[in-house]
């Protein structure tokens, strides 16, 4: 996935944990799904986004409740939570298939870019009062009761940084790892392990952490590795597919311990 000893003394603990992963639950081999640029309906739902950009908001709102939460919350859970719901925007500015009339009769849809911009103001506050400021736009985006400002075509660098899709990814890691073991909810493992793969095309996107040219196509390989691998992950939870829930989790989180090995060693 990344240089990530060199991104953040927090990082090797992400890394420890996937890499711990493929040990703990013993890996067996799988077929790698074939090579190609996904679709993000390949990777992520509309639907999904949309109740991923919820979850988000309801931190973003708990980490502002007080000064005392916004002071806790502003060096990491805050700009992770907005930065978080930058991705979805532009997954959802980007997104190559639309709500079924049934969907949008039952939640407006979320103006992709309006999300996105407004999220990245978040990101840029630098007070309590700034930050609160962008929270009725953002509750209005969510809502789907905001009026669409922004383009959609934007990079996917620059919406959240690398260290913050560590810790993201160290977390939700966490619970996916249970859920391959038994989950009597499927559905929401399928959404962490979409939302997994999302970030991994953010990684595949970032390469400005790497300080060699020759280094982009080991950064490149490794990061789509772990995202296509999260993605199928998440299509196997969908289709309730246990013989290939596990091999294709292992996949993913081997992705992450070459990478580590590989960077590291440097």
């Amino acid at each position: 996935m990344s240089p990530l000893l060199r991104l953040t003394s927090t990082t090797p603990i992400v890394l420890t944990v996937l890499f711990g992963t493929v040990a703990c639950l013993g890996m067996t081999s799988t077929k790698p799904p074939a090579r190609r640029p996904q679709k993000l309906s390949e990777i992520i739902s509309i639907s999904d986004l949309q109740n991923e950009a919820v979850l988000q908001l309801s931190l973003v709102k708990q980490y502002l409740d007080t000064r005392k939460s916004y002071a806790d919350s502003a060096k990491h859970e805050l700009p992770r939570a907005a930065g978080m719901l930058a991705v979805i925007g532009q997954a959802l500015a980007s997104h190559d298939s639309k709500l079924t009339t049934a969907e949008k009769a039952d939640r407006l849809p979320i103006h992709g870019p309006t999300l996105r911009d407004t999220a990245l103001k978040l990101s840029a506050s630098k007070t309590h009062g700034e930050a609160l400021a962008t929270v009725p736009r953002l509750t209005q985006a969510v809502l789907g009761q905001a009026q669409p400002v922004g383009s959609a075509k934007r990079p996917w660098t620059g919406l959240i940084s690398l260290h913050h899709v560590m810790e993201e990814l160290n977390s939700r890691n966490s619970r996916l790892r249970r859920a391959v073991r038994q989950t009597r909810d499927p559905n929401l493992a399928a959404r962490n392990a979409a939302t997994m793969s999302l970030l991994g095309l953010v990684i595949l996107s970032d390469t400005h952490e790497v300080k060699q040219k020759s280094q982009l196509p080991a950064w490149q390989n490794f990061s789509s590795n772990f995202q296509t691998n999260a993605a199928a992950t998440a299509r196997a939870f969908r289709a309730g597919d246990k013989t290939k829930i596990k091999p294709l989790y292992l996949q993913s989180a081997k992705a992450c311990a070459d990478c580590h090995s590989t960077f590291r060693s440097e």
